[in-house]
């Protein structure tokens, strides 16, 4: 290689950092004055430069899969209704509310937030059984007969929620908490068959059995129709999670609360 070409191949760095405005005749820029301005630290728009290793992440978002087991007890199903344990009640225990839920979510997540929308389908797990309502003085030969006649729900909402980290998470894994609520609504298949005593006035067949509990008539008499629900119901959410964080890739969620009824579950989902 001749002088020439070794001196322009040591000259290179210098000219690829030359001012547009520079013709020839102009001093050449020092290799340590083109180096510093490659190495300048770009700032914000408010003049401040990021903190050394910070870096600046896009909203995160989520695609989960979830699944509850809801439930009312006992002591809250007592404000409402006698139970065969009570004094002088029937011995027709009285059923107990229960239902499975299996749902999708879209999660998007400007940290500390959590923004989840929901799709979910409601499976009542209730069985047949006799409701007698409280009264004073107490009368259990009153109540319905009601049988949950592929009883369900399809909803859709979306909650809000805060993210509070337990551990480090700067770590692969790591593990947060999740408070909060939000509101949807369901809409309504299937329905409630019920048999009323013998002396209710809204009897389908007024004359069978007219002097006994709907306990009995459920076994001779025709039913007395579907129980009027509405076909749209609220659904309000309080929730509280611990989730587990797999490196911004995966997470796995354990998930308790109120979500019309109260419930335990989790979710299991892809980070994107």
């Amino acid at each position: 290689m001749s002088a020439l070409g070794l001196l322009l191949l040591g000259l290179q760095p210098a000219f690829a950092e030359l001012p547009a405005a520079w013709t020839l005749g102009d001093p050449l820029p020092s290799l340590d004055d083109a180096h510093q301005a490659s190495l300048q630290v770009p700032v914000d728009d408010a003049g401040t430069t990021p903190d050394v290793g910070q870096v600046i992440r896009p909203t995160l978002m989520e695609v989960n899969f979830r699944g509850r087991y809801l439930f009312l007890p006992d002591s809250v199903l007592d404000i409402w209704y006698f139970n065969s344990d009570d004094p002088g009640a029937n011995p027709y225990p009285r059923p107990k509310i229960r239902a499975y839920l299996a749902g999708a979510e879209f999660v998007l997540k400007p940290a500390p937030t959590h923004w989840i929308f929901y799709v979910e389908y409601f499976s009542s797990n209730v069985e047949d059984g006799y409701w007698d309502d409280v009264e004073d003085p107490a009368e259990h030969e009153d109540g319905d007969w009601i049988v949950f006649d592929n009883f369900a729900m399809i909803a859709i909402g979306a909650n809000y929620g805060h993210e509070v980290s337990v551990s480090n998470d700067e770590k692969p894994v790591w593990v947060s908490m999740i408070f909060g609520g939000g509101l949807g609504f369901g809409v309504v298949t299937g329905g409630l068959t019920q048999w009323h005593n013998g002396s209710n006035a809204d009897n389908t067949d007024p004359a069978c059995l007219p002097e006994s509990a709907a306990y009995e008539r459920k076994d001779s008499c025709p039913n007395d129709g579907e129980k009027r629900i509405p076909g749209v119901l609220p659904i309000v959410d309080i929730s509280y999670s611990l989730k587990l964080n797999f490196a911004d890739r995966a997470n796995l969620r354990l998930d308790a609360g109120l979500h019309d009824l109260i419930y335990v579950g989790g979710a299991l989902g892809g980070v994107f």
